[in-house]
């Protein structure tokens, strides 16, 4: 997942990242119409062998966790997402609740775009033109639109296709749907989105907000049955 040597004459050494999608095959055709498959003997088969290890919640990994971490179930599903040494996990809730979140890793500024049929998900930084830009739903659910320029963009690539930006290419983050307990054994650092999202709110509360480094360090506690969640808003 990392791409990157752990081990021998190699050792750090770090692959090219080649941008793809996770997306449903009668959507990339639409978009790619003389796209080749690759076969790889599996299509027909009626079974699934980890069926099973899907179904059976105390089955994690091959070999356990490195890292138990509470602030998601071990296998539930998450998309991460890292720069540099930033790193940040998205739950399914997050992400079937907003088809379009803008949201800032590190210092990148970062849109993760979804669309539910395609199965789509995809994120990019949302520098463009020289400028940071903010992403919206557009009418067409497999695009978006930025709110400075009014132009139109392609979630599956990240490529303007409309408006005064038409052309420009936003570059695309690497991201991954996995099981929570890989993402947080790889990056035990991982920030989640929520507590983002919560330290956010916990900042636009008023005058009688708490101290700000008692916020951070409950934001901070990776262990424990307890999320961050609400602030002294309510």
């Amino acid at each position: 997942m990392l791409g990157r040597s752990v081990a021998g004459p190699q050792r750090d050494a770090e692959l090219r990242f080649v941008p793809s999608v996770a997306i449903t095959w009668a959507s990339w055709q639409d978009e790619h119409p003389n796209t080749k498959f690759l076969d790889t003997g599996s299509l027909g088969r009626p079974y699934n062998f980890y069926d099973q290890y899907y179904a059976d919640p105390d089955m994690v990994g091959a070999y356990g966790e490195n890292n138990p971490d509470r602030r998601f179930h071990a296998k539930d599903i998450v998309l991460g997402t890292a720069v540099g040494e930033h790193a940040r996990a998205y739950s399914s809730g997050d992400l079937f609740g907003d088809a379009v979140i803008n949201d800032t890793l590190g210092k990148t500024s970062i849109v993760v775009a979804r669309e539910e049929m395609s199965g789509v998900t995809a994120v990019f930084d949302r520098s463009a033109a020289g400028r940071t830009l903010t992403f919206k739903q557009a009418d067409e659910p497999l695009q978006m639109i930025d709110e400075q320029t009014n132009s139109i963009w392609n979630k599956t690539n990240g490529r303007a296709i409309e408006g005064p930006l038409q052309g420009k290419q936003l570059s695309m983050i690497p991201s991954f749907h996995l099981f929570w307990f890989a993402w947080s054994d790889f990056y035990p650092d991982t920030t989640t989105y929520q507590e983002q999202v919560s330290f956010q709110e916990f900042y636009r509360c008023g005058e009688n907000r708490p101290d700000p480094t008692a916020a951070q360090a409950r934001l901070s506690t990776r262990r424990g049955s307890t999320r961050f969640r609400t602030g002294p808003c309510g």
